[in-house]
């Protein structure tokens, strides 16, 4: 797939989280972050510089849906440096240089890659927006939430709009 494909398919993950689900409030402050389903399967080796440069500036839009001042990219943004961290993790090298599709790793590292992503995103999100010491309790309570909330939508999401494959690492 070529970046042009991958920038189209991120301004419409972008767009429905910017303009429908920051809209949700489940429990009062429960936002699905859906749009990080994008960066959990962009290829491990594409072009890295472009793929900062679309954590940013997706980050910016939604920070600009959501009036939240740059928080959205903070959290973006270093979600997106752990990224190798993360697959080299749970996949190893089995997806070096390939999209990775959630759909062809057993349904153990699909779960925990996908909530581990999820946690990393919403634990700086949280607490870069609490930005007191005093909130922790909260930033740690709305972050289980969140973190929940995002990774039950997108193992959903991921299951519908997957591709199928037979093969399993």
């Amino acid at each position: 797939m070529n970046s042009l494909s991958y920038i189209l398919r991120l301004v419409g993950w972008v767009l429905l989280q910017g303009i429908l689900l920051n809209n949700i409030n489940l429990f009062g402050y429960a936002n699905p972050a859906l749009y990080l389903l994008f960066f959990m399967t962009y290829p491990a080796v594409e072009n890295k510089i472009l793929l900062l440069f679309l954590a940013t500036l997706s980050g910016l839009v939604i920070d600009i849906f959501s009036q939240t001042s740059g928080v959205y990219s903070c959290a973006t943004l270093s979600v997106v440096f752990l990224r190798p961290l993360l697959i080299r993790l749970f996949f190893g090298q089995n997806f070096e240089g390939q999209e990775i599709a959630l759909l062809q790793v057993s349904a153990t590292l699909r779960i925990l890659y996908i909530f581990s992503f999820a946690l990393v995103f919403h634990l700086i999100f949280s607490l870069l927006e609490a930005f007191q010491w005093q909130l922790w309790l909260y930033s740690i309570d709305r972050t289980m939430v969140n973190v929940l909330f995002t990774a039950i939508v997108c193992l959903f999401v991921a299951q519908l709009v997957g591709n199928r494959k037979e093969n399993k690492y």
